[in-house]
């Protein structure tokens, strides 16, 4: 059986569908061949751990950087030319595919929150992705809430859905906490006690009311920690930097940048706690990651989150700016409930395994 993967994300630092692809092609990889061989088509071929060194799977490198001209003409001539029985994308498929297809869609946060996306982007999603969804012969979701949106919104059926829930990578586990402190104050000069926050720059995230939380514990001396907010600018960030400026914070919230995913296992184990309050999500990686790691976790009921933490975390009421300080405070300031979430968090992470959405991956290829 031959299949391609779309796996053009890889390296583009976007975390979400980049972290997702890069952990299919690696673990895949080790699964014990089963008539597969696989065709990944990468903008580099490096990088992707054990690629190089499974017989079944060739790295592709993709000669055309124009988005256009990739979907429109160099997949498909590669689909026929190559006679792939499967194709795998994510979001959009080419057309004229040989063979049956598979698309992963995360979520359908263009669909719910347009708002906060750029005019071109949404147009181009909301044109694209539904059509892809009905073209394709078997759709990918990272959670049943998704799942769910995809039936409503869509009109799918569901028998057409399969969920595979991501996972934490290896990397992601507890360690010793004074070691993670002081190695995060040696790479970053970041001192503990801090709160934390993993995810990129935009509005969806929330990260205005959650400085706004922040703010009012700093007023009422309730909170001795730091803000740290790790991530990269994305669209429409602007307000988020207003907001901190605004409520004079500039000395009390860290920003990073993008931080590489081997560094972020020290900020979850040096952090006090982590936040994730936002608005929407189809799977929120970052919870997963952080309770792999042991660390106490706030996030927002509705959409996905609830779902994932599942009793293994702090849930706030994204929307009101009271609920996500109370939970920050009754957390922070509360060594005990922490010890609590940490054996919590743990067990609960065990649940969530990137070699298992492989094997159902596979499985799906299979079927198809």
């Amino acid at each position: 059986m031959q299949i391609a993967i779309d796996a053009h994300q890889i390296g583009d630092r976007r975390t979400g569908a980049e972290t997702y692809i890069y952990n299919l092609v690696k673990y895949l990889a080790r699964l014990q061949p089963n008539g597969e061989r696989y065709a990944v088509y990468l903008r580099s071929c490096q990088g992707v751990e054990g690629l190089e060194s499974n017989p079944s799977m060739e790295g592709r490198t993709i000669p055309i950087s124009t988005t256009l001209l990739r979907y429109a003409f160099f997949y498909p001539f590669q689909s026929w030319n190559r006679r792939f029985d499967i194709f795998h994308a994510q979001f959009c498929l080419p057309p004229l595919l040989r063979g049956r297809s598979v698309l992963t869609v995360h979520d359908l946060s263009f669909e719910k929150f347009p708002q906060f996306f750029q005019r071109g982007v949404l147009s181009q999603m909301k044109f694209l992705v539904p059509r892809s969804c009905r073209r394709a012969d078997h759709i990918i979701t990272v959670s049943e809430y998704s799942k769910r949106d995809l039936v409503e919104i869509y009109r799918l059926d569901p028998r057409r859905i399969t969920v595979t829930y991501e996972g934490a990578a290896e990397n992601f586990k507890p360690m010793d906490t004074q070691q993670a402190k002081d190695l995060l104050r040696e790479a970053y000069g970041i001192e503990a006690p801090f709160i934390l926050y993993v995810g990129n720059l935009e509005p969806r995230k929330n990260l205005s009311r959650l400085v706004e939380a922040f703010s009012e514990l700093k007023q009422e001396q309730r909170l001795l920690h730091k803000l740290v907010i790790v991530g990269q600018k994305a669209w429409l960030s602007d307000g988020i930097f207003e907001t901190i400026r605004n409520h004079s914070l500039a000395e009390e919230v860290i920003l990073t940048g993008f931080v590489p995913s081997a560094d972020l296992p020290l900020f979850f184990n040096a952090a006090s706690l982590m936040i994730y309050p936002s608005l929407y999500e189809g799977f929120g990686l970052p919870v997963v990651e952080a309770m792999a790691c042991g660390t106490p976790v706030v996030t927002s009921w509705g959409s996905s989150l609830e779902e994932i933490a599942k009793g293994a975390a702090l849930l706030v009421d994204p929307y009101s700016v009271a609920s996500i300080a109370a939970a920050i405070d009754k957390l922070a300031n509360n060594l005990e409930l922490q010890k609590d979430l940490r054996h919590a968090a743990l067990a609960r992470a065990a649940r969530f395994s990137f070699r298992r959405m492989a094997e159902q991956t596979r499985s799906v290829y299979h079927q198809l």
